[in-house]
């Protein structure tokens, strides 16, 4: 459904004092349409509509929307002869009837019903948008915040009951406005983009969504994950927030694989880990964001003679340094503003047990420091005190980055590094460890399905050669994200891949394939440039053929299973041109008789 607005008197002072907005919903999507307070909107599936729906039942013009037009502020829908008819309240209306319709009440045209409402302010321009694009976006909040030092939220939400789209739908429009980002997770599942201009701003929207859906009847349950607290990437970011939707009492020692699926390179890492856990030497554990490197810390522990002492694990790249250092000595009381009484730090509070660092890499300098003399001395001194606090805790760190190169930069002290590396555990990425993939992945069905009381679907061959062919860039936090996702969307017996994210999958496939073919040598001048059909019209039809082309195109219905709607889109490229390229470079269309 794709709506624009062509209104008369559109003027921003228009939409202020009218503060009206027209809300299109289809069954599983919405837009909203700012409001005049005077004119005329054609509705209709045709491109020169005012509001245009993609509505297999509308008719290219089928209504208008007046407003103001009697010198009042009151709204009058008209059906201009549409060969489907136009209902308002749920009755149908005689073409060219003028009938009075209020805020709130239902316009329907087809499976689509259009809603004037009044909302608090002037909306703009809102759409529910789709699993692929939030989490573009979610990246280059990542991104953003990374350079600037800022942050955001991430609010996942589960309306628990059935109800129709068009109860719920009005609650979003009205309460996610600009610069939020709304989008569609699956069935009755959505996420939400917070930018945050306050700390408690996300709690304060999720808060003003329930009230407003428990008042429909719609009880709902939300998980809110923020940058960099619950994590720096977005595989981190929706796993937080999908635990929080979905909170368990077991931990993530059920997140790995069986030792009869480890591979070479996981067998050698675990026989390290059973060796280390034995001692009492500090641990140091590497490896890209995803792997897990979490879990093998606590297996660590797990298998340590501290087992039955506490694990406390501090994400160092979740807090300003200022609480950094409170957190891990702890405080006085008076320390400093807000200090009302005296707290004991985590290394104080895991007292005979393990404390993990997480994103040890990311610790401030200042607090390296004082790190380093709570390792040599195992003494702790907490903020604001004067006296020191003996302490007995084994230390495993854990970071994504180089901490090598840290060091020959400057950012990381070198006498913390080797204090920290009593011996190193480098775990390999899923994409290296592939044995272990369909254990990891059933293990993950098995475990959201019991979550969600409903019977695991079956893992077919297609889509288990689909998962295996992916790079997984997000290793296994990206992979556990994937497949509860593709449970959400799974309403039969067994997963296909419409369950899964083939944007990704398919332009991971061919950029793999692109990578590992040898390069073309250059090709002559042409006649033909993008300004001859670059946008993929008639023109762009005829422009010469080229090998990387044909080959793509080959890839990418082959990755898409022949189907050539998808196929144009994972490339990027309109379908009508993609299936003229198909006759023009020879390639059998796979539905073409």
């Amino acid at each position: 459904m794709i709506s624009r607005t062509t209104i008369l008197d559109d003027s921003d002072d228009a939409r202020d004092q009218g503060h009206y907005h027209l809300l299109v919903m289809s069954p599983d999507s919405f837009s909203t349409v700012p409001l005049p307070l005077r004119g005329l909107l054609t509705i209709g599936r045709s491109n020169k509509a005012d509001v245009q729906i993609d509505d297999p039942l509308a008719s290219r013009e089928h209504a208008r929307l007046h407003i103001g037009d009697d010198g009042d502020r009151g709204f009058r829908l008209e059906d201009v002869g549409s060969a489907n008819g136009t209902r308002a309240r749920d009755a149908v209306i005689r073409a060219g009837e003028l009938v009075p319709v209020a805020p709130g009440e239902a316009m329907t045209i087809g499976s689509t019903v259009l809603m004037v409402q009044h909302n608090r302010m002037s909306v703009g321009r809102q759409r529910l948008w789709s699993h692929a694009y939030f989490e573009t976006r979610l990246e280059g909040e990542c991104e953003r915040a990374e350079a600037s030092g800022g942050g955001f939220a991430l609010v996942r939400l589960s309306v628990e009951l059935p109800v129709p789209w068009t109860r719920v739908a009005p609650v979003f429009s009205r309460e996610v406005g600009p610069p939020h980002v709304f989008a569609a997770y699956g069935p009755n599942e959505f996420e939400i983009l917070v930018i945050e201009r306050g700390e408690a701003e996300a709690e304060t929207l999720a808060a003003a969504i329930r009230a407003a859906l428990v008042s429909t009847g719609a009880p709902v349950r939300f998980g809110i994950a923020r940058y960099p607290r619950d994590g720096r990437s977005v595989d981190a970011l929706l796993g937080r927030a999908n635990s929080r939707l979905h909170p368990t009492d077991r931990g993530p020692e059920a997140l790995e694989a069986a030792p009869a699926d480890y591979g070479p390179a996981m067998a050698k890492i675990h026989e390290m880990a059973s060796r280390a856990a034995a001692g009492n030497i500090n641990v140091l554990i590497l490896g890209e964001t995803g792997v897990g490197k979490e879990v093998m810390s606590q297996r660590v522990h797990r298998m340590s003679p501290r087992a039955e002492k506490p694990f406390v694990a501090l994400n160092c790249a979740g807090l300003a340094e200022s609480l950094i250092e409170s957190e891990l000595f702890g405080h006085e009381k008076g320390a400093f503003t807000g200090a009302v009484q005296a707290k004991p730090g985590l290394l104080e509070s895991a007292e005979g047990g393990t404390v993990l660092l997480d994103e040890i890499g990311e610790l401030p300098l200042t607090v390296q420091a004082k790190l380093l003399r709570v390792l040599e001395t195992r003494e702790v001194t907490r903020v604001g005190a004067i006296r020191t606090r003996p302490i007995d805790v084994r230390f495993i760190s854990a970071t994504n980055r180089d901490l090598e190169e840290e060091v020959s930069r400057g950012s990381f002290r070198r006498d913390l590094f080797f204090r920290l590396n009593g011996i190193s555990l480098t775990i390999p990425p899923l994409r290296e460890r592939i044995s272990e993939l369909p254990a990891l992945a059933r293990q993950f069905l098995a475990r959201a399905a019991e979550e969600a009381h409903r019977r695991p679907p079956a893992l077919t061959d297609e889509v288990m050669a689909l998962l295996e062919g992916y790079s997984w860039p997000g290793n296994i936090r990206e992979l556990r994200n994937v497949i509860e996702r593709a449970l959400v969307l799974c309403e039969g017996a067994e997963l296909s891949p419409d369950h899964f994210p083939m944007e990704k999958i398919v332009s991971d496939r061919i950029a793999k394939a692109e990578t590992a073919r040898p390069p073309s040598p250059p090709s002559p001048p042409s006649p033909w440039s993008p300004a001859n059909g670059a946008n993929g019209d008639a023109l762009g039809s005829r422009r010469p053929p080229t090998t990387d082309e044909r080959q793509r195109i080959i890839d990418a219905l082959e990755a898409c299973v022949g189907n050539q709607t998808r196929a144009a889109a994972m490339l990027g490229m309109p379908r009508r041109t993609f299936v003229s390229r198909l006759d023009q470079y020879g390639i059998p269309r796979p539905r073409k008789s």
